[in-house]
């Protein structure tokens, strides 16, 4: 079986490359994984709107594309709490699964 795309394509192996390098050290070091996603999640809790859009692509699926999208100039608190509170629940749901 060929990995990371067709013989041709590049882009597809080096992306393949990549991801089995990134699945190797996470398999082998789960720690550093654990640290990059609390960093996202403290970015996103101070407010970071790159991070808070990671954090939502990840917990509901990214927009489909031409959808408007969350603008926090002009987000109603409840929107913002409903992040808020969404962040809350996976640091919740990941310090349970990694201990």
């Amino acid at each position: 079986m060929h990995r990371g795309g067709q013989p041709n394509n590049l882009n597809a192996q080096r992306r393949g490359a990549f991801l089995r390098e990134l699945t190797k050290e996470i398999t082998q070091n789960p720690e550093q994984l654990r640290k990059a996603v609390r960093k996202l999640l403290e970015h996103a809790a101070n407010g970071e709107p790159w991070a808070i859009n990671t954090v939502a692509d990840r917990l509901d699926g990214k927009p489909i594309s031409g959808m408007a999208t969350i603008n926090l100039d002009t987000s109603t608190d409840a929107n913002l709490e409903h992040y808020n509170q969404a962040l809350d629940d996976l640091l919740e749901t990941l310090e349970k699964k990694l201990g």
